[in-house]
């Protein structure tokens, strides 16, 4: 008797951080989230000109290491003055004694995009009527917000149609110009 066996899918934020977790590894970065939250640890300021390299640990160790960090330009000296508040939010951030000196090196970080808030989405009085009436029926006040502000980003992306492609007849022999 042959089985045949399945394999199920595996999803793809799973394999990516399997393979991730190798490539942090190889630089002394157990655990990658002291790249990718960064920003939080440090507050954005800092985290917009430094960039963290890698985390190496004496010899048999998992504490007390240094960290390398790339830092833009003349910023250096503003992060050394930082230094005993950045290692202490890093060891928090770990929950142990991770980190015991700030290695400072000289070189370009990349820029990161920061999030922007989007405009309220503006409504004609119409639009805004006929939202409303649809959303009458729902009592969850929280579902209601939601699908308001869903219901108002879908109704303002709605540009109104353009005209239709027309031919034109001008006097100075110009013949038939085509306008939009």
């Amino acid at each position: 008797m042959s089985r045949k066996s399945t394999y199920k899918a595996k999803p793809i934020a799973e394999v990516v951080k399997n393979a991730s977790d190798r490539a942090f590894r190889r630089y002394g970065f157990s655990q990658r989230e002291l790249i990718s939250r960064w920003p939080d640890i440090v507050g954005p300021a800092l985290a917009d000109c430094s960039l963290p390299e890698r985390l190496t640990f004496p010899h048999s160790q998992k504490r007390g290491g240094s960290l390398y960090i790339r830092v833009q330009g003349s910023m250096a000296p503003e992060l050394q003055h930082f230094e005993p508040m950045v290692i202490e939010r890093i060891n928090s951030y770990y929950g142990y004694a991770a980190v015991e000196r700030l290695v400072f090196r000289h070189g370009p970080v990349p820029i990161r995009s920061r999030k922007t808030r989007r405009p309220q989405p503006i409504l004609t009085d119409s639009q805004e009527k006929n939202l409303q009436e649809q959303l009458e029926g729902v009592t969850n006040p929280e579902l209601q917000k939601a699908l308001y502000r869903l219901g108002s980003e879908v109704l303002s992306v709605k540009k109104p149609e353009k005209t239709k492609n027309r031919r034109q007849f001008t006097r100075r022999g110009m013949g038939n110009k085509k306008t939009e």
